[in-house]
């Protein structure tokens, strides 16, 4: 039997890594001594290329579970809420900025749609946004929105 979660799984993946190909391609690849801007791309493309034909090759070796099974007790009202926290998450994270966005979201998610200590919620909230935050603003010199707390801590 085809494991049809893993076919199409691979077929996805497959058909987002050809794309990736095209437009790294399309983009211009340079040379291998000048990269241009759709080199890695390219290479990204290619490797997720490969990478999805071998789980296509596995789905058409082995049998397993159906696709059906695997959507089997998924907590739909929890998707439903990630979903709609990340919506929320992006409307306003250009405006209200980085750091309040991302410690709201992680306290939301962490309180009230997969329950975590209150403590052991805002301690990891708070390392998370700020190590993320000194990896991404300090370390790898990416501007990330300030929002509300423009002028504040380096921004």
């Amino acid at each position: 039997m085809i494991r049809n979660s893993e076919l199409w799984g691979g077929l996805f993946w497959l058909a987002l890594g050809a794309f990736v190909t095209w437009a790294g391609r399309d983009v211009g690849l340079g040379r291998l001594s000048e990269p241009g801007p759709g080199f890695a791309l390219y290479w990204i493309g290619i490797l997720m290329c490969a990478l999805s034909l071998g789980v296509i090759g596995q789905a058409l070796i082995s049998g397993g579970p159906t696709l059906a099974s695997l959507w089997a007790g998924t907590r739909w009202r929890k998707v439903l809420a990630v979903i709609g926290l990340l919506l929320i998450y992006g409307a306003g994270f250009q405006a209200i900025g980085f750091i309040p966005c991302t410690l709201a979201l992680l306290l939301v998610l962490m309180w009230f749609v997969d329950r975590v200590d209150w403590w052991l919620a805002l301690i990891i909230a708070v390392v998370a946004t700020v190590g993320v935050w000194a990896a991404l603003t300090k370390w790898l010199k990416i501007q990330l929105p300030a929002g509300v707390l423009a002028g504040v801590l380096g921004y």
